[in-house]
């Protein structure tokens, strides 16, 4: 039921003020996700509290609509066409301080236990997969008695801290830079024009190796 212009197998971003939108092509071009991420108090929610915990809960059309009401008239088109919509509220902890956070003793965390992210970098998948390849390194070697297992756990936290913070921290200042209104997001739609995708290309992230 898509119109048209939105049947290309295309990643597309929309960015405003306190909001930005983000739609991929799934199930091989048969279905279109739309992603749209806005800055707001959850509905009811008290400071400190787990309001609407968990990632699956309806929402209503009309609020999408609301929030996305200053964008461009494709964006409001595809919006309208959408049947039904879930909703998660973002939950996160500060980036990364140390190896003690990731592991202690004979336990490890990896994933989204170890370090929360938000998704404004699309890498919190991507970190657990490297923490995982990382993890499974370290075991091998404890399996070959190179080294003990609290001691595999604990070069397992050392050689990911760092990397997992700096991607916490990054996805942090791309939220600053989506959702800026003012000069800065005047600054920005001005370098993304000049310099289209250098602008967003992160060569440390994209090339590292773990």
């Amino acid at each position: 039921s898509l119109p048209p212009r939105w049947r290309a197998p295309a990643v597309c971003a929309w960015l405003g003020p306190r909001v930005h939108a983000v739609t991929y092509p799934v199930r091989g071009g048969d279905a279109l996700n739309i992603v749209c991420v806005v800055q707001q108090p959850a509905e009811g929610a008290q400071p400190h509290a787990q309001a609407h915990a968990g990632w699956d809960h309806p929402a209503a059309g009309e609020q999408v609509r609301a929030a996305l009401s200053g964008l461009c008239a494709p964006l409001r088109e595809l919006v309208a066409s959408v049947p039904s919509w879930g909703l998660w509220v973002l939950h996160d902890r500060p980036p990364v301080a140390g190896p003690g956070e990731m592991a202690s003793g004979p336990v490890a965390l990896v994933g989204d236990a170890a370090h929360p992210m938000r998704p404004y970098l699309a890498q919190g998948a991507a970190m657990a997969l490297e923490d995982a390849f990382e993890l499974g390194r370290v075991l091998a070697a404890s399996r070959e008695r190179v080294m003990d297992i609290p001691t595999a756990l604990q070069r397992y936290a050392l050689n990911r801290w760092q990397r997992c913070a700096r991607v916490q921290r990054r996805s942090l200042r791309n939220a600053t830079i989506f959702h800026a209104g003012g000069l800065v997001r005047l600054g920005r739609n001005l370098a993304l024009r000049g310099l289209g995708g250098r602008v967003m290309d992160v060569p440390w992230l994209y090339e590292g190796v773990v």
